[in-house]
Order: C-alpha cells, then sequence, then structure tokens
C-alpha cells in the first residue's frame, strides 16, 4: 500500500526502514522523504513505523 503518494512510499518501505533500525520521523524522512512535501502521510506513516516498532524485539530493554 502506498503511504506517500507524493515520493511513492510504500508501507513495506517505511517498515523495512524500521527494521534498520529508524525509530523516529526524522529519521525515516531523511531516508525516504515520507512526509516532507504535503504532509498528508505522516499520521499513517507514524502508525505503521509503531506497529513495526511493537514488533520488532529490542533486545537493550531486557539488560
Amino acid at each position: 500500500m502506498y503511504v506517500c503518494v507524493c515520493f511513492g512510499v510504500t508501507d513495506k518501505q517505511v517498515k523495512q526502514v524500521v527494521a534498520e533500525g529508524a525509530t523516529d520521523l526524522k529519521t525515516l524522512q531523511a531516508k525516504l522523504n515520507v512526509g516532507t512535501q504535503c504532509g498528508k502521510c505522516i499520521k499513517t506513516t507514524l502508525e505503521i513505523m509503531q506497529q513495526q516498532l511493537d514488533v520488532t524485539p529490542n533486545y537493550y530493554e531486557v539488560a
């Protein structure tokens, strides 16, 4: 599914960047340009990012 129509960013791309270590919107914007033009996709992008962060285990929380 396309999240950002302005730059053609998909939910899979957002999930991939989060899996590679992005934990905030600024990092996603730097890598994918998502939300930097019209901004309508920011809410959806943040929801996808949070879902991915909830799924991805954070090994440092255990220590």
